[in-house]
């Protein structure tokens, strides 16, 4: 039987790691004088694009990010 301890140490995992994800996000476009695309910052990372789109959304929504698009390319950059 599985207890409660695991899971709360697996989300917590989770959570660290979301959040070192997010950080490396922020950095790489601090560091950037031009807006990066999703698949710029995925290459960077070596992450999945569906992985960074979704990080950056949440970034967004918290109002760290700007996000725009070009075409069919998601644009992000630092407000």
């Amino acid at each position: 039987m599985n207890n409660g301890a695991d899971k709360s140490t697996n989300n917590s995992a989770v959570v660290r790691k979301n959040q070192k994800l997010k950080e490396d996000i922020v950095k790489i476009l601090n560091e950037s004088d031009n807006p990066k695309s999703t698949s710029d910052i995925s290459f960077l990372l070596d992450k999945a694009w569906h992985t960074i789109d979704r990080a950056c959304m949440m970034l967004q929504m918290g109002g760290k990010l700007d996000g725009f698009k070009v075409g069919k390319m998601n644009l992000w950059r630092v407000k």
